[in-house]
């Protein structure tokens, strides 16, 4: 149930709390984000030296916080419903009070599969729908305030959470769309291969990795937005840096940053031949 600019949370009839400020995240933002993905690249660098304060992990990236690789993050991003309820187990590991940002069918799930005490484990945030608004009509960004947003003949970028976000095919997404919505001078993508279209991610092996629609989203929705977050970038004297030095996003679009790799790398990396720096 809306309640100014957040939710009164229910589950089962009785009011569990109250999810949390979007504008109020805003003054708590760190200068530079991390935004962790899933890729398998992460097993080839040092994510210790992530700051935990200035990290979000989506989806599977939590499992940095239970091995003690990262310490608490900033927040945890999921629009997956099917993540919580294949890997539920997990998000019950983090801390109590996490910050939680999910779509309003990932919080179903996370009632479905936890109960009231799974929604109160966390400090929620809801990640509604710019264009399809929870228990509202559909609407066109037209019906919003021009600075919430920005588009592209192919792409659409939140930069107000509060009125919503944007899908594109990636959860890393939404870890872009906060940034925006934090203002952050600087944002490092972790774990952004791409390249897992029939691989397991990080913390995953060949018998229980979940499906992806990476392939069929990447040329058509994927790079637009990035495309379009890029040019946005600029407008907001932000950066944009590609951690990954295996990610298929082209580093003429995003740049490469090798901060996270071990003393030891070489400019290359395991199954290609050549230099990382192509």
């Amino acid at each position: 149930m809306a309640d100014a600019d957040a939710w009164q949370v229910y589950w089962k009839g009785h009011c569990i709390g109250r999810t949390g400020s979007w504008a109020d995240l805003r003054a708590e933002a760190p200068v530079r984000l991390f935004s962790v993905g899933s890729g398998p690249s992460i097993n080839q660098q040092d994510l210790g030296l992530i700051p935990g304060e200035q990290c979000v992990l989506v989806n599977g990236a939590i499992s940095l916080v239970l091995d003690s690789t990262v310490s608490r993050p900033f927040a945890v991003m999921i629009e997956d419903s099917r993540f919580i309820y294949e890997r539920a187990d997990m998000l019950m590991q983090l801390p109590q009070g996490t910050r939680l940002c999910l779509v309003a069918s990932a919080m179903q799930a996370l009632g479905a599969t936890c109960g009231a005490e799974g929604l109160a484990h966390f400090e929620l945030f809801l990640i509604d729908g710019f264009e399809t608004p929870y228990g509202k009509a559909r609407r066109t960004v037209n019906d919003a305030p021009n600075e919430s947003y920005r588009m592209s003949a192919k792409a659409k970028l939140s930069l107000n959470l509060a009125q919503g976000h944007f899908g594109c095919g990636t959860v890393m997404y939404c870890g872009i769309q906060l940034a925006f919505h934090l203002r952050v001078q600087q944002l490092y993508l972790v774990g952004f291969d791409l390249t897992d279209f029939d691989q397991p991610r990080f913390y995953e092996n060949q018998h229980n990795a979940a499906w992806t629609g990476l392939q069929n989203a990447y040329q058509e929705r994927i790079l637009p937005a990035l495309r379009l977050a890029v040019d946005i970038a600029q407008e907001f004297n932000m950066s944009i840096e590609n951690c990954s030095h295996t990610s298929i996003i082209p580093r003429e679009l995003i740049p490469f940053n090798a901060r996270l790799m071990p003393p030891s790398w070489d400019g290359h990396y395991a199954g290609e031949e050549g230099s990382a720096e192509r």
